[in-house]
């Protein structure tokens, strides 16, 4: 494939992939906010924790041998068929353990009524893992069009069905419901997109070098999966489970921004720097050209989110979750190491890097343990501080290590993220003192008054960053930009 093509392909996946990442963010959050009315926080805390052994899970299904099939240079009949019966083979075996373990699982967390939601969660596995081959095949062939398709139907009908459940009380079963109804229609999507049926050629020969090749990915998923649960756990066990419901509703908006600014770039990501790893300096203009194209959409995203957390969160779950107001506005603090953390993670993928992903997984799991358990006693806040702290130090582990294997400097990501940060910063700075000047003018308004006045701090967000960031970015920079700009709108691309 010649560069301009892959280009092209590149421009194209990006906005196909913002796109269902966009709908699919926007229908979860949509539907979460409808429930977040009817459903209570213990509701959301005890399926969050239910769920986490599903995660587990799916980590193998969706991430393991299917991961292989990036780097493969050449898609065999043989390995297809390996990857693929071998993940149908994992995730069953990974459902009946659930349904056997359910009770220890509910046991060791102290909540009986986590027992029927592990063994039910747990059969999503093997659903998952029906699709995950042929979703990994499309991808790696920018299918991203089709799979646009999938997040718009699976949020349609699954969305309506979690409400309908809600509605009828079902109470956090309507959230089991919610996940049945997308991970089938997911995978049967996935299959029509793919046109591709398994056979019977599988070698054990080749599932032999492909565990050795996807184990440290594996294993380095899992520390990531850790990371995040652990949280939940820890809460779980020393606050209660409607500190996890608060704690992730608060989390809630921020997934929305990451979804819909960060995931799109890192998914166009993994095939465009699969196709420049054999050149170190086209990989690198790539890598860090993707970085700041992320950084300018992202950054002032989430800083705005934090900025105006006070009118989001009631205005969208409703006001009894205002407990959950400051902890968004502390995570907007994660903005920068968000962002790269997830980068990394392709990048890192398709330099081979799995044992640096791991040793970096490592070192934010410990540190999230140790601090969650230290500032627990204090409660939310406290607990929430801590993890933007831990989240800065392994920052700095991470840029290290990166440098190592990529020759790709902590200077040049920082240079690259410098001016949408900072006018990410002056702007969320004007919105807070906005937002705090008028308060007691915004008290009683009614729903569509406070619709109107969000919309317009958004808007008057965008009037100060956009020419702040113009500013800062200087004549080249913003030659730069204006360039990739033109390039996904398909007059060119210059990815490197």
């Amino acid at each position: 494939m010649t560069d301009q093509p892959l280009k092209r392909r590149v421009a194209g996946s990006i906005a196909w992939t913002g796109l269902r990442f966009v709908s699919d963010a926007v229908f979860n959050f949509v539907i979460f906010a409808i429930l977040a009315r009817l459903l209570a926080p213990d509701d959301f805390g005890t399926f969050t924790v239910g769920f986490i052994f599903a995660e587990v899970g799916k980590v193998f299904s969706q991430t393991g041998l299917v991961s292989t099939l990036f780097r493969a240079e050449t898609l065999t009949p043989s390995l297809k068929d390996t990857v693929f019966w071998a993940n149908l083979a994992v995730g069953t075996v990974f459902a009946l353990a659930c349904i056997g373990f359910a009770q220890a699982g509910g046991d060791a967390i102290g909540d009986q009524r986590l027992v029927p939601l592990i063994a039910w969660l747990g059969c999503l596995v093997p659903v998952s893992a029906l699709g995950a081959t042929h979703i990994a095949l499309s991808l790696r062939d920018f299918g991203h069009k089709s799979l646009a398709v999938r997040s718009l139907i699976a949020g349609l009908v699954g969305g309506g069905l979690a409400v309908w459940a809600a509605l009828d009380g079902w109470g956090l079963w309507s959230l089991v419901i919610y996940r049945y109804a997308t991970e089938t229609i997911y995978t049967l999507v996935a299959w029509w997109s793919y046109r591709w049926l398994p056979g019977r050629d599988f070698s054990f020969a080749t599932l032999g070098n492909l565990l050795s090749l996807s184990s440290s990915i594996v294993a380095a998923r899992l520390m990531f999966l850790a990371l995040s649960r652990s949280q939940d756990v820890i809460l779980a066990r020393m606050l209660g489970f409607g500190a996890v419901g608060l704690y992730r509703t608060a989390w809630r908006p921020v997934e929305l921004v990451l979804q819909g600014a960060v995931v799109p770039f890192v998914t166009a990501a993994l095939p465009s720097l699969t196709r420049l790893q054999s050149d170190r300096e086209a990989f690198a203009r790539g890598y860090l050209k993707l970085v700041g194209a992320c950084a300018i959409v992202s950054y002032p995203a989430l800083a705005g989110l934090g900025a105006l957390a006070d009118q989001v969160i009631p205005l969208a779950f409703g006001d009894q979750w205002g407990e959950s107001i400051p902890i968004a506005m502390i995570l907007a603090f994660l903005v920068v190491p968000l962002s790269l953390d997830f980068m990394a993670d392709p990048a890192l993928t398709v330099l081979g890097g799995a044992r640096q992903l791991f040793i970096i997984s490592m070192a934010q799991f410990l540190g999230t343990v140790l601090f969650f358990i230290a500032a627990a006693p204090f409660g939310l806040i406290a607990v929430t501080i801590a993890y933007v702290v831990r989240a800065y130090l392994t920052l700095a582990l991470q840029l290290w290590l990166f440098r190592r294997i990529s020759g790709i400097t902590a200077a040049a990501v920082l240079r690259t993220i410098a001016a949408p940060a900072l006018a990410s910063a002056f702007m969320a700075a004007l919105l807070i003192a906005a937002d705090w000047a008028t308060q007691d003018l915004r008290n009683g308004q009614p729903v569509s008054l406070r619709i109107s006045t969000l919309a317009g701090f958004v808007a008057a967000g965008a009037a100060i960053y956009a020419p702040t960031l113009m500013l800062l970015l200087g004549r080249q920079g913003r030659l730069a930009l204006f360039a990739d700009l033109k390039s996904v709108l398909g007059r060119r691309v210059a990815l490197s």
